[in-house]
């Protein structure tokens, strides 16, 4: 319940500072919409990351999570209309760098982790206003062969010739990786 509470507080407060807030309904659906989005960027990403780590060794797997990663996010936001991206506090891929909003929300998701996603009703850069979501991701046993705390020499070569600013290790399964974010626009 605290989640409807917060988002009916930011639609009471967007109403009352100049009015054409979405509604209860609107905000609903684009909840919907960005579960979805963020649902299936992460099913599929899974999915292929498994079949990765079966098929070879973790540093063939890089691709996934790097190239192929990025490729499923354009599709989901071509296919759906919403904005759906990874991000965190300390990205591997540079294009993953969270924005202000994201980079508040993690650095407070830091301290105190969350378990539930995080949903707000925004104002967008156009005027209008968008619903931002957050939902967590955290280090899987399966990730940590190329996150964790000790990687094999072939990795650190593979992820130093990939990814020269990397600052994606160091974790232990269950540890906050950061996020995925999804951004629904109202119309």
């Amino acid at each position: 319940m605290k989640r409807a509470g917060v988002l009916v507080l930011v639609v009471a407060c967007v109403a009352a500072c100049g009015g054409g807030a979405p509604s209860d309904a609107e905000i609903a659906r684009a909840r919907a919409r960005a579960e979805d989005g963020a649902a299936r960027l992460m099913e599929t990403l899974f999915k292929e990351l498994m079949a990765a780590l079966q098929a070879g060794p973790p540093e063939e797997a890089l691709g996934i999570c790097g190239q192929r990663a990025q490729e499923l996010t354009h599709a989901i936001e071509n296919e759906t209309g919403v904005s759906v991206r990874r991000t965190s506090l300390k990205p591997r891929n540079r294009l993953n760098a969270p924005d202000p909003y994201e980079r508040s929300w993690l650095e407070n998701a830091a301290e105190s982790p969350p378990t539930e996603a995080h949903a707000e009703v925004v104002e967008a850069d156009d005027g209008g206003y968008e619903l931002r979501y957050l939902r967590p991701v955290r280090v899987a046993a399966m990730c940590t062969p190329c996150h964790g705390e000790r990687l094999t020499a072939a990795v650190q070569d593979a992820v130093r010739r990939r990814y020269p600013d990397d600052r994606a290790t160091g974790y232990k399964p269950g540890d906050l990786r950061g996020a995925v974010s999804v951004r629904v626009p109202f119309d």
